[in-house]
């Protein structure tokens, strides 16, 4: 794990009685051997007085991410809030706390967790097979957006430019993972997922992106169980050429290790929400069966139940400049034959509910099991990125 910079700061005279007990109070927050005190450069600046506000201000640029930790002892916090006012004031993204705060270890913890996450997203490889979908025209972001933001590779792959799934064989492996299915026939099915799994390979892809409907509509064959496996199995993989979704689903992957589900908004009442969607991984619900895909009537997909009642819910804008972050809990787990064939009804908070009327960032949004809100504020405040609040109306 990298170590974090930490920056003392105290205002003179006599600062060396500050620094003397700083390492112990750090030792609190962060484990030894995880921090070191340096001069230039730091992630992190400890207030340990007041009056050091030029100090700290020397120390930071445009560019970076900066944590902030004040407490009560001698005007410090203080000192960490004026600072704080001037980082604003430019832009520079931080986070002040509270060093005597029971949560700040816990702060300091999903830090680096950000960090590595966001880390391990350069260089990654995310392939869009076939175009982003006609309807999805808030959904598009352009490749050197995600260059610069996340440090991921676009690589467009033509459905012109891939073999036809007929030439390969189907795989056992697919076709055990859907072992009880009784009423389909899937060997074309498993071809196509040998397809897109020898598209990966080739490639050299970390992530893939289907625009699906060209295939169902051409061939009767869907892609929806193919892409559940690859997301089971660590791979992350959307539908519809969904680049904003796509990418939420990696840096999700990166930062808690479960990729999410991608799911349509298909109702918004004054204190729930319907979400349905065909390719959500099969760990992440139980009682699951093979369906056909609801829009076209034609190929599979995968219904069940989704695991566990608490869910969080997150979606990017277009632009990587916005989020949308909210947590609820499941209240249904409908079975309508009118959208698509896993569904869950969330109970969300009238701010949260308001934000999807009124201001949704798109319709596909990312839902995975467990409160990550922490977390994915952190990491949108690392990235510059704005979530969406209530005050915004």
């Amino acid at each position: 794990m990298k170590t974090l910079k930490i920056k003392l700061l105290a205002s003179i005279p006599n600062p060396d009685i500050h620094f003397k007990n700083a390492d112990k109070r750090m030792e609190q927050l962060i484990p030894s051997g995880e921090f070191e005190v340096i001069e230039f450069n730091p992630d992190i600046l400890f207030f340990l007085t007041g009056g050091s506000e030029k100090f700290a201000v020397e120390q930071v640029s445009a560019g970076n991410f900066y944590i902030l930790i004040g407490s009560r002892h001698d005007n410090s916090y203080a000192s960490a809030t004026e600072v704080k006012a001037w980082l604003n004031d430019r832009n520079i993204p931080s986070m002040l706390l509270d060093e005597e705060d029971a949560g700040t270890a816990a702060v300091f913890k999903d830090y680096q967790t950000a960090k590595q996450a966001l880390k391990n997203l350069q260089g990654k490889r995310l392939g869009l097979i076939g175009q982003v979908s006609d309807w999805l025209i808030a959904s598009s972001i352009q490749s050197d957006v995600l260059k610069a933001k996340l440090g991921i590779e676009l690589i467009e792959i033509p459905w012109s430019q891939l073999p036809h799934y007929s030439g390969f064989e189907a795989s056992g492996a697919f076709l055990n993972t859907f072992s009880g299915e009784k009423y389909f026939d899937l060997t074309e099915t498993a071809q196509v997922h040998e397809m897109l799994a020898d598209t990966i390979r080739k490639q050299n892809l970390d992530a893939i992106t289907v625009e699906c409907f060209p295939l169902v509509q051409k061939e009767s064959v869907t892609a929806c169980l193919p892409l559940a496996k690859f997301n089971n199995e660590g791979i992350p993989a959307g539908c519809e050429g969904d680049l904003t979704a796509i990418t939420a689903m990696m840096l999700c992957k990166e930062l808690t290790g479960i990729i999410p589900w991608i799911a349509n908004t298909n109702k918004v009442t004054d204190d729930a929400c319907l979400f349905s969607h065909c390719t959500i991984a099969p760990g992440l619900v139980s009682d699951s069966s093979v369906k056909t895909h609801f829009e076209t009537g034609k190929g599979t997909a995968i219904a069940g139940d989704f695991k566990g009642d608490a869910v969080t819910i997150f979606r990017f804008d277009n632009r990587l400049s916005k989020a949308f972050i909210a947590t609820g809990n499941i209240t249904g787990r409908p079975k309508s034959d009118s959208a698509c064939r896993t569904q869950i009804e969330v109970k969300l908070s009238g701010d949260h509910v308001k934000m999807l009327r009124e201001k949704p960032l798109g319709n596909h949004h990312l839902i995975f099991p467990g409160d990550c809100r922490d977390l994915l504020h952190l990491v949108c405040l690392l990235l510059g990125i704005d979530i969406q609040i209530s005050s915004s109306f």
